[in-house]
């Protein structure tokens, strides 16, 4: 599939979208075939979200292009990982054993990531819900699940790699599907909450999996969705730091958009798919921290982490840090 380049050249178009300094390139998709559904051509630089023919460049790395939407402003990768290829990624038994990942594996430590994390995530949602039938979607090795057992809720789990669902069943004790929420079948309205802990960002179709939540979502269920804010401070030096030292730190935008992730929200992009997704609105979103140290898949850089420490710290008061909290209530 061939996608067609050509240079902005009124500056007045990128700041009337609100990004000038992300306004490079302007991506156009194929019109889709007669018939064919909305997103169906992985390739396609259309959006996955709104379904829009248009997108900018934001930059090209090694695993390829990250654009933004010119109609609802998600940015994604171009060419989104699907079918067997986003399988396989969660199958390498390598990937399962990365930081990240085992981070969750050996949870044990209270006061060690991503444990608080979890209890910060957990104490708002009992705010918002009391406790009952919780699903947590991309469960991994199952340490959420065990503390919100441990605090009275029915949690279950659904799991797309074998690997890590093996292990929280055989391990410890938990109740896991493995495959997709929608492979799952789970009756209407079965749980009074639903997580997504850095999972939003692996969907390989966010409006499509979002609809089959807010299914199997009771009403006045409450959604917690867990993920990156594209909207950051530490998000935005990086993009400066690629584009003033001539695209020279792609090493830096390869870890903000790793090859698992496909979409990138922002408090105001992850509120547009929710309103998408069918009966949901958000109603409360809190930020955190990157957390670099323990969250990262691949080496990074000891400047890079202390430099991060640094801008998290200037992002506090500008409520411009790395993650978001993220609560949506279904309406009755």
């Amino acid at each position: 599939m061939s996608i067609r380049l050509a240079c902005l050249r009124d500056r007045s178009e990128a700041n009337s979208h609100g990004h000038p300094t992300e306004m490079i390139r302007r991506l156009k998709a194929p019109k889709p075939a007669p018939g064919a559904l909305p997103g169906a051509e992985s390739n396609a630089a259309r959006c996955y979200v709104c379904h829009a023919s248009e997108s900018f460049l934001l930059c090209e790395i090694s695993t390829g292009s990250i654009v933004r939407c010119v109609e609802c402003g998600t940015v994604y990768r171009s060419n989104v990982v699907t079918g067997r290829e986003y399988d396989s990624l969660y199958q390498d038994a390598a990937t399962m054993e990365t930081p990240f990942y085992l981070a969750n594996k050996t949870a044990a430590d209270p006061d060690t990531e991503p444990m608080p994390t979890y209890r910060r995530g957990l104490d708002r949602l009992e705010q918002l819900v009391s406790p009952g039938r919780l699903l947590d979607v991309g469960c991994s090795y199952g340490a959420f699940l065990q503390l919100a057992n441990r605090r009275g809720w029915a949690a279950q789990g659904a799991e797309l790699s074998r690997i890590t669902a093996d292990f929280a069943r055989r391990e410890r004790g938990l109740t896991v599907f493995t495959g997709t929420v929608e492979e799952a079948s789970f009756p209407d309205g079965h749980f009074r909450a639903v997580t997504l802990w850095d999972v939003i960002e692996h969907f390989d179709d966010p409006v499509a999996t979002m609809r089959e939540i807010d299914r199997i979502l009771a009403p006045e269920g409450v959604l917690l969705i867990f993920t990156i804010n594209q909207e950051s401070l530490l998000n935005a030096i990086g993009h400066l730091l690629y584009r003033f030292t001539g695209t020279r730190w792609k090493h830096l935008m390869a870890l903000f958009y790793d090859i698992h992730h496909n979409f990138f929200f922002s408090p105001e992009t992850i509120r547009g798919l929710v309103r998408r997704s069918g009966n949901m609105d958000v109603i409360d979103i809190r930020f955190g921290a990157a957390n670099v140290r323990r969250w990262r898949t691949v080496p990074i850089h000891p400047l890079l982490i202390v430099g991060s420490d640094v801008i998290d710290l200037l992002s506090r008061p500008l409520k411009r840090r790395y993650r978001m909290f993220v609560y949506a209530r279904k309406r009755g």
